[in-house]
């Protein structure tokens, strides 16, 4: 149970580490574009936002397949939702489905198509706290099943038997 729990917080402190920095760069991206920040300015905090996205990408099949094994299938959902997020309704969606949806929104901001109306920054800041609070709600999820021992898989699928 022991290896369970260092496993799970270890993820947790990952995951956490990677999202944070990813929702923190974003939000300095759209500040400066909204703020017309100078081009260069723009551009490398453009740049260090697409790292973080790249550093998500790199280990999101790693990072899935743990909420899986740590934490179970309804966690899983949270955090990809394969049937959920096929309809691209905010509401539904998974925490992966919404770091999607914003980074395509953030990216029609930087770079707005031509056949495209500029997205309103308040409406992307919306969705970037909207996205806030569903990390913080994860956490919140992943620190209490850690606290209570419910981590691994056999603690998740005893749990799921007896509901």
């Amino acid at each position: 149970m022991e290896t369970a729990r260092d496993s799970a917080l270890t993820f947790l402190r990952e995951v956490g580490d990677v999202l944070e920095q990813r929702r923190a760069a974003s939000l300095r991206c759209l500040y400066a574009i909204r703020d017309h920040a100078p081009p260069q300015e723009t551009e490398q905090l453009w740049q260090d936002y697409l790292k973080t996205v790249n550093a998500w990408n790199t280990k999101w099949n790693l990072y899935r397949a743990l909420v899986l094994e740590e934490f179970g299938p309804d966690m899983q959902k949270r955090f990809y939702d394969d049937q959920a997020d096929a309809d691209v309704v905010w509401a539904k969606a998974s925490l992966t489905q919404k770091l999607i949806i914003f980074h395509n929104k953030l990216s029609d901001y930087y770079r707005p198509p031509p056949d495209k109306k500029p997205e309103d920054p308040k409406k992307i800041e919306e969705l970037h706290s909207s996205i806030a609070q569903d990390c913080y709600a994860f956490y919140f999820e992943v620190i209490n099943r850690i606290q209570e021992g419910r981590v691994g898989k056999r603690s998740w699928a005893t749990a799921e038997q007896t509901k």
